[in-house]
């Protein structure tokens, strides 16, 4: 059998019980177990991994669940305080399960965010390979020109990072202050930003709507919502993926 050499403490991580780097302190000080007996080793075939226990307790993977949360403007995308800045967990139930985001927003951006306790899910829509749409709708200082549009939909090269092409749909066209629908299948940091301010344009807002199948609708801002299990696997089998492919179970 070929090894499938894993991080432990990533590993741990992606069963919900914390977070990477406190995983590693766990291994170091000698409280991890795999298969009932310690181990200090960051790195172990995955494959042979019966149990991982932590101070003696059996780790159980959770139920596999996605929430779709609409994110307010001035808020950060972390579960770390980064000085004073507020962060999207500050609006979430006290007793809300360890969960990682689907493609982050920025500070100053709003909308949908896929929020899921499998990790491997979230890799997933975020891996580029998978072409997994975003749409946005942008509020931009400026206009979008027949020649912004024609080289957006060409690969750009943008301070020597390769930008993949993306969809501009004009919403309005006036001289100034105009809204436009953007659809990407990358999501590199402040993607959106960074091409237009390469075009001269600034963004006012940002917003997005859309995540492969998953739709912002009428969920109202700062709302977070469980999507229920027959959902989410019609929205799975929409994007070619089985549920079971993931190593996590459907809540019954």
């Amino acid at each position: 059998m070929k090894k499938k050499v894993e991080r432990v403490a990533k590993l741990i991580s992606h069963y919900g019980f914390c977070s990477r780097k406190e995983a590693e302190n766990f291994i170091i000080s000698g409280k991890v177990k795999i298969n009932g007996r310690i181990n200090k080793q960051f790195v172990f075939d995955s494959k042979k991994i019966k149990t991982i226990q932590i101070n003696n307790k059996i780790l159980l993977k959770p139920f596999f669940k996605v929430w779709v949360f609409n994110k307010p403007n001035g808020y950060i995308c972390s579960n770390a305080r980064q000085g004073n800045k507020k962060i999207i967990f500050d609006l979430f139930p006290k007793n809300f399960p360890r969960v990682v985001s689907a493609g982050r927003l920025d500070l100053n951006s709003e909308g949908l965010l896929l929020l899921s306790n499998n990790p491997e899910f979230t890799s997933y829509l975020e891996n580029p390979q998978n072409k997994i749409q975003r749409k946005y709708n942008v509020k931009i200082s400026g206009k979008i020109t027949e020649d912004i549009l024609l080289k957006t939909r060409e690969k750009m090269i943008i301070k020597n990072t390769i930008y993949q092409p993306i969809i501009l749909k004009r919403i309005t066209n006036k001289e100034n202050n105009n809204f436009v629908e953007i659809t990407l299948f990358e999501g590199k940091n402040r993607e959106i930003r960074k091409i237009l301010n390469h075009f001269g344009l600034m963004v006012k807002k940002l917003k997005r709507l859309e995540f492969g199948p998953f739709k912002l609708g009428n969920l109202q801002i700062g709302d977070l919502i469980e999507i229920k299990k027959e959902v989410l696997e019609k929205k799975c089998k929409i994007l070619g993926i089985k549920i079971e492919n993931f190593k996590w179970n459907i809540q019954g």
